[in-house]
């Protein structure tokens, strides 16, 4: 599945990690016509109930984040090209892992951890 899924310690407990694009106001983009819009708080984990998750590729089911900082860059361009919208993109980890490929992770759940500029 090429390159491994990175890692990080939080609070001294090991998880993967990845890159969450969010809005301003820390909200998920809606993309792919996602109705299901999540409001995040920095430092703290936001995870969906079992009712709302879904293991595999389909779209629905979990939260994505992207493997690594370029991609979510492109997200953040695309945002910027298409809708004009500025977006902030956090470091950010990641509780089980639903489903991955080489440009994306979906999981259950994420903590926003650091902001990082462009």
């Amino acid at each position: 599945m090429g390159k491994s899924i990175h890692e990080i310690i939080i609070e001294g407990i090991e998880y993967n990690s990845g890159y969450k694009v969010v809005t301003e106001n820390l909200e998920s983009l809606g993309l792919r016509k996602n109705p299901n819009i999540i409001k995040y708080t920095i430092n703290e984990w936001y995870n969906l109930s079992e009712e709302q998750i879904e293991k595999g590729n389909g779209d629905w089911g979990g939260i994505w984040v992207c493997r690594i900082l370029g991609g979510a860059r492109k997200i953040k361009k695309y945002m910027k090209d298409k809708y004009g919208k500025d977006t902030i993109i956090f470091k950010t980890g990641i509780d089980e892992i639903l489903f991955y490929n080489n440009y994306r992770i979906k999981t259950n759940g994420v903590i926003l951890l650091e902001e990082l500029s462009d």
